[in-house]
């Protein structure tokens, strides 16, 4: 029985190639044929969900607090990147700088405000290098 099947193999398989005079074989059917492969734009731009801005913006100022106090991220950093560059690819940018440049001016002015108030400490610590 086993030399049946690999006698109908043999068969169904001499039956697609020709056999040449220099003993090449040759496939039957199409040869040389390739198909094209069209992309088209998409018809209408994905939209965000409607709350997507403000949860992007609140994960951003959570990770800037975060560094900012030196406490770690609660966010994968490379979805932080990709929720930006979304952000910015929805014209976003011009806002998004805003909140950014703010929330880094506060930070500034509360740290300015502890060096105003203990001058004498930022000096002797710049000095004593700790």
């Amino acid at each position: 029985m086993a030399e049946d099947t690999r006698q109908d193999k043999r068969a169904s398989f001499s039956a697609l190639t020709e056999h040449s005079t220099n003993g090449m074989a040759r496939t039957s059917g199409k040869t040389g044929v390739s198909k094209k492969l069209v992309i088209k734009n998409f018809k209408d731009r994905p939209r965000l969900a409607e709350n997507y801005t403000e949860d992007t913006w609140l994960k951003l100022r959570d990770a800037v607090g975060a560094i900012q106090n030196s406490t770690s991220i609660k966010y994968n950093l490379e979805e932080l990147y990709q929720a930006v560059e979304n952000l910015c690819s929805y014209k976003v940018s011009p806002t998004l700088y805003k909140q950014l440049r703010q929330v880094c001016e506060d930070h500034v002015r509360a740290q300015i405000h502890q060096f105003r108030e203990y001058p004498f400490l930022f000096v002797h610590n710049l000095i004593s290098g700790a």
